[in-house]
């Protein structure tokens, strides 16, 4: 049975020494894509590399992930095809649970037990109640940016203010060139990177091209992958990689 989970908070402490990777793609500027990345490694991860996975949804003012998930099952309850599909995967869905972030160490908690990796799609704005206690509970942040000033403006304050709060080492940070145009932006990115580093912060080796399609439904699914000839160009499946060996996880 195709599931989605919501689960309260009890104020619970931490999960013990082995509990799964966490991760997070987040940022205080709309659309620089940190749903869409969530969604789609996280599918592609599980359905693909058989890794076990969780979502926790606490992005309290739209909760995307979570209601996606919700028109996903119905869909797949009232379409043959797609049911008989998801059947042919033979992969169970992977757990999705909603909450806020304040409520992200007992979500923790709620894992099933062989869950390796958790991502986390946290609210927009760093001024949420309880965003302090998500952000600590993370291995590593990932920063989606592009090229664009306020872009970057945005992104370089944001993972400062992380850093200068204590919330989050700038060690277990990341940038992410997203919405990426190599004849437009390779040598601004490269320039970047240089500065960025100064200051402590890395960046993956993963540059996502912009692409329209990434937002359509079906190369954005929570229970099936992307399908590959999407993937071709698209620098995803070197991201995947990446995240595999940041994170020490494998099947």
């Amino acid at each position: 049975m195709v599931t989605s989970e919501t689960q309260p908070s009890t104020g619970a402490p931490a999960a013990a020494l082995g509990s799964p990777a966490v991760i997070a793609f987040a940022t205080q500027k709309g659309g620089m894509g940190k749903t869409t990345l969530s969604v789609i490694v996280a599918s592609w991860l599980h359905y693909k590399r058989g890794i076990k996975v969780a979502i926790l949804d606490v992005d309290g003012s739209q909760l995307s992930v979570y209601n996606q998930r919700l028109r996903e099952v119905d869909l797949i309850e009232a379409d043959e095809e797609m049911s008989a599909r998801f059947d042919e995967q033979n992969v169970e869905p992977y757990q999705i649970l909603s909450g806020t972030p304040a409520n992200v160490p007992e979500l923790l908690k709620s894992l099933a037990d062989d869950t390796q990796l958790v991502l986390i799609d946290m609210p927009g704005s760093i001024d949420v109640d309880g965003y302090e206690i998500a952000i600590g509970k993370l291995d590593y942040l990932v920063v989606p940016m592009d090229t664009s000033q306020y872009a970057v403006t945005t992104g370089f304050s944001y993972l400062t203010s992380i850093n200068q709060i204590g919330l989050l080492p700038a060690d277990r940070c990341r940038v992410i060139w997203n919405r990426y145009k190599p004849s437009r932006d390779a040598l601004i990115a490269d320039q970047l990177e240089e500065r960025l580093n100064q200051y402590g912060f890395q960046c993956l080796k993963s540059r996502i091209p912009q692409r329209d399609s990434y937002q359509d439904s079906g190369n954005t699914s929570t229970l099936f992958p992307m399908p590959i000839n999407y993937l071709r160009n698209s620098g995803l499946k070197d991201l995947f990689t990446e995240i595999e060996q940041l994170l020490s996880i494998n099947s």
